[in-house]
């Protein structure tokens, strides 16, 4: 996953506006550097990079709401991109691993490799539709959202401490609120509570992103701890798609889908039981290092 770009020269101290400025720059920045390679194909991992970009300057807005209501507005303005790129970063993963897993199976199969293989170009076939509507995205981010927002950031101005209660009370509440998500996963851990868990757990990740410029030293580390298990639970959302769609088919399906589904269920749910194991392993680490009371002691 691509990094932030690194904001310096700021301190707990620093003036609100000052900083939000110049996150809201870097983050704006970061969504530029992907979107340059978009212009005549939809490269993977620029897809990707764009995507995350997206979350984190989102992140930032909703952070910085106190500071006026044009945040709050152009908030779903960003999410119109973010869902877009979504929607072709989705079929390019679930459309990689069809590949991978054709590609694996054995030569003396060559009829369950070709099963596989439609099965893959069949959830190709809303890849244009998807790319369509991004081509639009992207096109309104250019000509409408990304000159609105370089206004309202610059002119900018609030004289209360970066780090102050107005934006440090949302954080501790999403501290408490990821909290609550472990729990409710550890007791149920099925895809509606993981699913629940990831999309915190990230929010929370990018939201103290913004504060590491401020609070390097005492984030930096915790922060660290969040990439196995955001990525543990990314792998078990992916497994969590391919489970739905593949039981649909199974049941459902044109002959020669149900026969490829069916023959990839095992391998699914095998790599579904994996995930969640990693995911196991890393909430006890959670709890065993008191991650997120460590968090809480760091926003007080």
């Amino acid at each position: 996953m691509a990094q932030p770009t690194p904001v310096r020269g700021l301190s707990a101290d620093s003036e609100l506006g000052l900083a939000a400025r110049r996150i809201l720059v870097a983050r704006l920045a970061d969504i530029r550097k992907p979107e340059a390679k978009l212009s005549d194909t939809f490269d993977d991992e620029a897809v990707h990079d764009m995507r995350v970009a997206t979350r984190r300057l989102r992140a930032a807005l909703q952070l910085f709401q106190p500071l006026g209501g044009w945040v709050t507005r152009m908030e779903p303005e960003v999410k119109r991109l973010q869902d877009a790129l979504g929607g072709v970063r989705d079929l390019h993963v679930q459309s990689a691993w069809i590949r991978t897993v054709a590609a694996k199976t054995r030569k003396e199969t060559p009829e369950a490799r070709a099963d596989i293989s439609a099965l893959g170009k069949a959830w190709l076939a809303g890849l244009a539709d998807n790319e369509t509507r991004l081509r639009e995205e992207l096109e309104r981010w250019r000509s409408r959202t990304l000159p609105r927002l370089l206004r309202k950031v610059e002119a900018l101005e609030d004289a209360h401490r970066f780090v102050g209660r107005r934006v440090k009370e949302p954080l501790d509440w999403r501290v408490r609120r990821v909290r609550k998500r472990m729990d409710v996963y550890a007791d149920s851990p099925d895809a509606a509570s993981a699913h629940a868990l990831r999309k915190d757990l990230k929010k929370l990740r990018y939201e103290l992103e913004i504060f590491q410029p401020a609070l390097r030293r005492t984030l930096g580390a915790l922060v660290k701890v969040f990439a196995p298990l955001q990525e543990g639970l990314g792998e078990l959302h992916d497994a969590d798609v391919r489970l739905e769609m593949f039981e649909r088919l199974a049941a459902r399906g044109k002959p020669r889908e149900r026969k490829a589904a069916r023959a990839l269920l095992p391998l699914i749910r095998e790599g579904r039981a994996k995930s969640s194991a990693e995911v196991a392993r890393e909430l006890q680490r959670w709890h065993a290092e008191a991650i997120p009371r460590r968090l809480r002691q760091v926003l007080a």
